[in-house]
């Protein structure tokens, strides 16, 4: 049976909305359940290069559990502003604005998730807004602790992490003097998302980076609709991938902010998705974080990178276990003691 989502040309059940937040306008997603009251609020956060629409398989299961969901398009994305500055892209700010956000529409507590950056940074979230997190869940990204002595990426690429030389192509710049317009926004995105040449090659590689001129040579992935893909380029093209790629450019920015962090524990649940076949995050990844998160539940999908399309039933499922037998068992409980 094929799984529930929202479609990207319109939907009843999810509405774009807008609101200021931090001197930035912020565009995201909004769906709750058909009677208006809800158990709690679930913000989702997404990755590079996606939007909130990424969370389309996701957004109905939430809402049929009794949720309401918040999908911001992270900053530099879609239908959010994308700044010149770098500072707006730590993950501190983007931190500052999801509290404001949530406070904006009357959240003082939500389940927070995330996938990709967007996991990078629900994490993040939880350790400068403690207050505000108390559930949290990631798909394909596992905990990293703030460290105290800076590494750059070409250090890292080096000695630790070689599958992560992709990003140093991110940052280069390159990929800004090549994707201009909306076919050449949706050519990337064919290549990011997996999508191959007639002689099955694949324009991506972690190793590597991008290559160009395979890139457009590159065939849509099976994992989104012709339909999905145009919505995806278009809004894409609103601000160009600069914005999106910036993400990749604060390493520096975030350590800085994070040596003031009071604490690298994360003390509320968390639930881990692992993709097992994820080449830019290997199973292995990720060990060492498991300490600082005492009340850590990980689970695994037979998936790519792109696990919330690819493992849709799979990963619902996991998130809807979850839900059942922590998040709402847990608000039982709290209600008993009231």
């Amino acid at each position: 049976m094929a799984v529930d989502k929202i479609k990207v040309s319109g939907d009843s059940r999810v509405e774009h909305r807008s609101a200021f937040v931090n001197g930035k306008t912020y565009g995201y997603l909004y769906s709750q359940p058909p009677s208006g009251s809800y158990k709690g609020t679930v913000v989702l956060l997404h990755g590079f290069p996606d939007l909130s629409m990424g969370w389309r398989y996701q957004i109905p299961m939430f809402v049929n559990k009794g949720f309401r969901v918040i999908a911001p398009d992270c900053i530099g994305y879609g239908r959010t502003d994308a700044p010149a500055n770098l500072a707006s892209y730590s993950h501190k700010s983007c931190a500052d604005d999801v509290k404001e956000l949530a406070s904006q529409l009357g959240a003082s507590k939500i389940i927070l998730g995330g996938h990709d950056w967007g996991a990078y940074l629900a994490y993040r979230v939880a350790l400068w807004h403690p207050d505000l997190v108390e559930y949290l869940f990631t798909v394909c990204v596992p905990y990293a602790a703030p460290r105290k002595r800076f590494a750059s990426i070409e250090k890292m690429v080096k000695t630790v992490t070689p599958h992560f030389a992709y990003q140093l192509y991110f940052v280069s710049g390159e990929i800004e003097k090549f994707v201009h317009t909306k076919d050449e926004h949706k050519q990337f995105l064919i290549a990011l998302y997996g999508g191959r040449t007639e002689k099955k090659e694949f324009a991506f590689d972690v190793n590597k980076g991008v290559d160009l001129e395979r890139m457009r040579d590159v065939r849509p992935s099976w994992l989104l609709s012709e339909e999905e893909l145009e919505y995806y380029a278009w809004e894409f093209t609103r601000h160009g991938i600069r914005g999106p790629l910036n993400w990749y450019r604060t390493r520096k920015i975030n350590h800085d902010d994070e040596l003031f962090l009071p604490t690298s524990t994360i003390e509320v649940p968390v639930l881990f998705i692992q993709a097992t076949r994820d080449a830019a995050l290997p199973p292995h990844l990720g060990k060492g974080g498991a300490k600082h998160l005492p009340q850590l539940t990980t689970k695994q999908v037979d998936s790519s990178h792109w696990a919330l399309w690819e493992r849709p039933k799979e990963v619902n499922e996991i998130l809807g276990e979850w839900l059942d037998g922590v998040v709402l068992k847990g608000e039982a409980a709290r209600e008993v003691k009231l």
